[in-house]
């Protein structure tokens, strides 16, 4: 039913010929750049807040990050960077589901995900595969 484990891991080793968009489930760091203004655009998308699912996940997903072993080695933050998480991405019946947390400098906290945002303002940073742990 697309529901994800409460154990979890952000893991950042992943084999560098590896499309992190070919996981099923994977994390991307991204950080805001002052300088960049670029103009992406694009269609809309059916919203995954709608998907019955989202919320658990979301709770779930934002819960596991503001422990101190959510990632599988320690991160350098920045008040205001943004992680994007996808989940069930290598579905064919179903859509992935998207979910956008802002670090405030202290938790995580989840936010709206806009994905035109996240290419016009900031940069990558890092990546993963989130894995789920026994």
């Amino acid at each position: 039913m697309c529901i994800i484990s409460d154990k979890i891991k952000f893991c950042t080793c992943v084999d560098a010929d590896i499309d992190i968009e070919e996981l099923n489930h994977y994390w991307v760091l991204h950080r805001y750049n002052k300088d960049k203004n670029e103009n992406v655009m694009g269609s809309p998308v059916l919203p995954g807040h709608l998907h019955p699912m989202f919320e658990i996940n979301a709770e779930l997903l934002v819960g596991t990050l503001n422990t101190p072993e959510a990632f599988d080695k320690n991160i350098e933050l920045e008040r205001g960077d943004t992680l994007e998480v996808v989940l069930f991405n290598n579905q064919t019946d179903k859509e992935p589901l998207y979910y956008n947390f802002r670090y405030t400098g202290k938790i995580w906290k989840s936010i709206e995900p806009d994905s035109f945002d996240l290419m016009n303002r900031f940069d990558e940073l890092s990546a993963g595969e989130i894995k789920e742990m026994d």
